[in-house]
C-alpha cells in the first residue's frame, strides 16, 4: 500500500496546485499548507518508514520490549512484538492512504480515521498481550 501511495504521488505531483495542505484536523479538513515540494519530504519520510517496519518485524531481539526477555518467555514475546510491529504498519501505511487521498482533496477521513485507530489499537493489544506473555512465562 505505501508502494502504491508513493508513486500515485509522484505521478500526480506535477499537477499539484503550488500551495498543498500540511496539516489536517480531527475530521481531516486541512487546516495548514505549505509548498508542493513538502509532499516530497512525505513521500520520503513515508517510504523509509515503510520499508523499515518491515525488516525491524524480522528483527525482534532489537525490539524494547517493556518487560524482561529471558529464555522461558523469548519466542512468544518476539511474536507478539512482530504482530505488534506488522498491526503499527498496516495502520501507518493507511494512515499515509488518507493523507494522499486529503491531499487530492478526495475523501479521506475514513482512511485517515481507520489508519490512526489501527495504530493505536496495534499498540494496546500488543502492549497487553506482551505483559500477559510474560506473566504466564514467569508463572511456570
Amino acid at each position: 500500500m505505501t508502494a502504491i501511495v508513493t508513486i500515485a504521488l509522484l505521478v500526480t505531483y506535477p499537477s499539484m496546485p503550488d500551495e498543498v495542505p500540511t496539516h489536517f484536523n480531527g475530521v481531516g479538513e486541512a487546516d495548514s499548507f505549505g509548498p508542493r515540494w513538502s509532499v516530497l519530504i512525505l513521500v520520503a519520510i513515508f517510504t523509509v518508514v515503510g520499508a523499515l517496519f518491515p525488516y525491524l518485524a524480522r528483527k525482534p531481539h532489537l525490539f524494547n520490549l517493556p518487560v524482561r526477555v529471558t529464555e522461558a518467555n523469548a519466542q512468544p514475546l518476539y511474536r507478539e512484538g512482530e504482530t505488534m510491529l506488522v498491526f503499527v504498519g498496516v495502520g501507518l501505511s493507511l494512515l499515509y492512504a488518507g493523507i494522499g487521498l486529503a491531499l487530492h482533496e478526495i475523501g479521506s477521513g475514513i482512511a485517515l480515521a481507520t489508519g490512526f485507530t489501527v495504530m493505536m489499537g496495534a499498540v494496546l493489544i500488543g502492549l497487553i498481550r506482551t505483559f500477559r506473555v510474560s506473566a504466564r512465562a514467569e508463572q511456570r
